[in-house]
C-alpha cells in the first residue's frame, strides 16, 4: 500500500502497460510477467523463469513507493565473474545460456546491467527526471540471466511546488518514453558489437521474441524458398519447351505437340510448388546469439 488506498501493484502495472506501448511503437517485442490483476500472480521465481525462457535483450523490474523523490535504479550487489569483469566489450551478449546456480545467476550479467543502468540513467536525467542509484541483492533482479534493473518510481520533485504523485499519468508517461529511448540506445550499443547480423533480422529480433514470432520468421523463410524452387522449376520447364520448339522447326513440322517427357515435373518439383508455410516445422531462429 503507497497511501490514500493506493496500492503498489496498480501503479506498476500501469507503468508497464504505458511502457510496452511505447516498446513496441519502438519496434520491441515485450514480454511482460503479468498483464491484468490477478488473484494468483506469478512468483519471484516463475518471473525470472519468463525472463530467462525470452533470452532477453535487457530486464526491467518494476516497484513504486510514495518515499523519496525521483526515479531510483537498482542493479544487482552481485560481484562479476572474474572472466566477466575481463570482457574485451561488455556489450557482447552471452552466444549460450549455460546453466549457473539459481541465487547467483545475475552474476554473469552484472556488468552489462551497469551499462544498461548507465544508459537509463542517461535518458531519464535528459528528460528532467531525478535519478538516485544503487546496488541491492533482490530476487528475481538475482535469478536473471540477462542485463537487468530495477526501477523504483517514487513521486516526482516539483520546483515551487508539491512533489507529482507516482499515480500521475504524465508522470508515468515521461518516464516510459525516457526508458523506451534508454533501451533504444542500449539495443543500438548491442547490435554493434554482434557478429554476422542477419539479413532478415528486424528490429523486433533484437529484443525479446515470443514463441510465435519465431514460427513467423519460420514460415516467412521457408515460404520465400518454396517460391524460389517453384520459379526454377517454371524456367526449366519454358527452357525444354522452347527446346523442343526450335527442334520442331528446323524438321518442318508445325502444329501442336505432346509435352516431352522430360518437361513433367519431378517429384522434387511438385514437392516445392507444393510448399506452404503451414507445412514448416517450427525451428529455433539465432541471431547474433538471440532469439
Amino acid at each position: 500500500m503507497l497511501g490514500n488506498g493506493v496500492k503498489e501493484k496498480d501503479v506498476t502495472l500501469a507503468i508497464a502497460m504505458r511502457l510496452r506501448a511505447t516498446l513496441t511503437a519502438a519496434g520491441f517485442i515485450v514480454v511482460s510477467t503479468r498483464e491484468a490483476d490477478s488473484a494468483t500472480p506469478p512468483t519471484y521465481d516463475q518471473r525470472a523463469e519468463i525472463a530467462n525462457h525470452a533470452h532477453a535483450l535487457a530486464c526491467i523490474v518494476l516497484h513504486a513507493t510514495a518515499s523519496g523523490s525521483g526515479v531510483h535504479l537498482y542493479t544487482s550487489a552481485l560481484q562479476p565473474p572474474e572472466q566477466d569483469a575481463e570482457q574485451s566489450d561488455v556489450f557482447d551478449l552471452p552466444h549460450r545460456y549455460v546453466p549457473m546456480p539459481w541465487e547467483t545467476a545475475q552474476a554473469a550479467s552484472v556488468s552489462q546491467s551497469l551499462h544498461l543502468e548507465d544508459d537509463l540513467t542517461a535518458a531519464l536525467g535528459k528528460a528532467n527526471l531525478a535519478t538516485v542509484n544503487g546496488h541491492e541483492s533482490v530476487r528475481p533482479l538475482d535469478n536473471m540471466q540477462c542485463p537487468a534493473v530495477a526501477i523504483e518510481l517514487a513521486p516526482l520533485p516539483v520546483a515551487g511546488g508539491n512533489a507529482s504523485p507516482v499515480t500521475d499519468t504524465n508522470y508515468q508517461q515521461r518516464v516510459s518514453s525516457a526508458l523506451t529511448a534508454a533501451l533504444q540506445v542500449w539495443r543500438g550499443h548491442v547490435d554493434a558489437t554482434a557478429t554476422a547480423p542477419s539479413a532478415t533480422a528486424a528490429p523486433m529480433s533484437k529484443a525479446m521474441i515470443t514463441h510465435q514470432t519465431v514460427l513467423a520468421l519460420t514460415a516467412a523463410k521457408a515460404a520465400q524458398a518454396a517460391a524460389e524452387a517453384a520459379g526454377r522449376a517454371a524456367a526449366k520447364r519454358a527452357a525444354t519447351r522452347a527446346a523442343a520448339a526450335k527442334l520442331q522447326a528446323a524438321s518442318g513440322q508445325t502444329g501442336e505437340t505432346d509435352r516431352p517427357d522430360d518437361a513433367k515435373p519431378t517429384s522434387k518439383e511438385k514437392a516445392a510448388t507444393s510448399s506452404t508455410p503451414g507445412d514448416v516445422t517450427t525451428d529455433r531462429i539465432q541471431t547474433g546469439g538471440r532469439q
